[in-house]
C-alpha cells in the first residue's frame, strides 16, 4: 500500500502506510537525525514483518511527510496519542501492538497507559519516568534557551545571521529549527509514566551501552516484578544499534509478540 493520510482532531495531517495482513503492529520511529517511518522500511523490519502482520508505519507529527506545526503546544503527549488512534481508526483496527524506538517508544508508553486498545508494547532504548529526564532533559533546556531568542529575532525580522557562529548558521539553514525546538520543548511538559501504569504486556528493550536506558532499568528494577513490564538487555548494543542490528533485535521482539 502506498502513502496515505489521516487528519487528527486538531487538523494535523498524519502520513502513514500499511503493508501486509494479520495482527496489526504500529511502528513508531525515533526522533531527530532524519528518523521517519521510512527507517523501518530501510532497516528491513517492514519487509520481514509484512508476511505475518498488518504493519502500520506513520510519520509522527513534525517528521517526514506529516504536518510540521511550530508551537510546543502542538506536541503535547495527548495529541501524539490521538494521532496514533486516528490512524488506527482510519485503518479499521480496534486493538494493536505498538513497537516504538526512542522518541516513538517514549510516546508509545503513554498510549499504553491510557488506552485499552494497545494490546502490547515494545519500547526500545528509552526509560520510564518523565518524558525527558536527567542529562537529556538538561540538554533540551540548554538547546531551547539558546534557540528561542534566535528564532524570535528571525520572526521579527531583526536577526543578524552573520552574528551567529558558523555552526548555528549551518543548523539554521539545514534544518527546520522551529519544529525541532517545538517538539523537544514539549517533552519537558510530558508527565511521568511508571512501569505500573502501563495496561498491557510490555517489553522494555535496551542495549547495554545505552547509559540512559540502563540507568532507568536499574532505577526501576525493584518494582518491575509488580508490573506488566519485562526487560531484555542486548549486550554490546548502543542506542542506534538497538534499532539497526535487526538480526539480534527482531527475534527478541517477535518472541515477545508471540508469547
Amino acid at each position: 500500500m502506498g502513502t496515505s493520510f489521516a487528519i487528527s482532531p486538531d487538523g494535523i495531517r498524519i502520513t502513514y502506510d500499511v503493508n501486509g495482513a494479520g495482527a496489526p503492529i504500529v511502528l513508531l520511529h525515533g526522533g531527530g537525525g532524519g528518523h521517519t517511518r521510512q527507517n523501518w522500511h530501510t532497516a528491513g523490519y517492514v519487509e520481514r514483518l509484512k508476511h505475518d502482520f498488518k504493519v502500520i508505519t506513520l510519520d509522527i507529527r513534525g517528521n517526514g511527510e506529516s504536518d510540521k506545526p511550530t508551537q510546543a503546544t502542538d506536541y503535547t503527549i495527548d495529541k501524539h496519542c490521538q494521532d496514533i488512534l486516528t490512524v488506527a481508526n482510519v485503518c479499521g483496527i480496534e486493538r494493536f501492538a505498538i513497537w516504538g524506538f526512542s522518541y516513538g517508544g517514549n510516546i508509545g508508553r503513554y498510549l499504553a497507559a491510557q488506552s485499552p486498545r494497545v494490546a502490547s508494547l515494545i519500547m526500545m532504548g528509552v526509560s520510564f519516568g518523565l518524558g525527558a529526564t536527567g542529562d537529556f532533559r538538561r540538554s533540551i533546556i540548554t538547546f531551547r534557551d539558546h534557540w528561542l531568542p534566535i528564532l524570535q529575532a528571525q520572526t521579527d525580522g531583526v536577526l543578524d545571521v552573520q552574528s551567529l557562529t558558523q555552526e548555528d548558521q549551518d543548523q539554521l539553514q539545514g534544518s527546520d529549527m522551529p519544529v525541532t525546538v517545538a517538539w523537544l520543548s514539549a517533552m519537558l511538559e510530558w508527565g511521568s509514566i511508571e512501569p505500573g501504569d502501563v495496561r498491557c504486556p510490555t517489553l522494555w528493550l535496551a542495549g547495554s551501552r545505552n547509559d540512559l536506558a540502563m540507568a532507568g532499568i536499574r532505577e526501576y528494577e525493584a518494582t518491575l516484578k509488580e508490573s506488566n513490564v519485562q526487560v531484555k538487555v542486548l549486550e554490546g548494543l548502543d542506542h542506534e544499534q538497538e534499532f539497526t542490528d535487526i538480526d539480534r533485535v527482531l527475534p527478541v521482539m517477535l518472541a515477545f509478540n508471540q508469547a
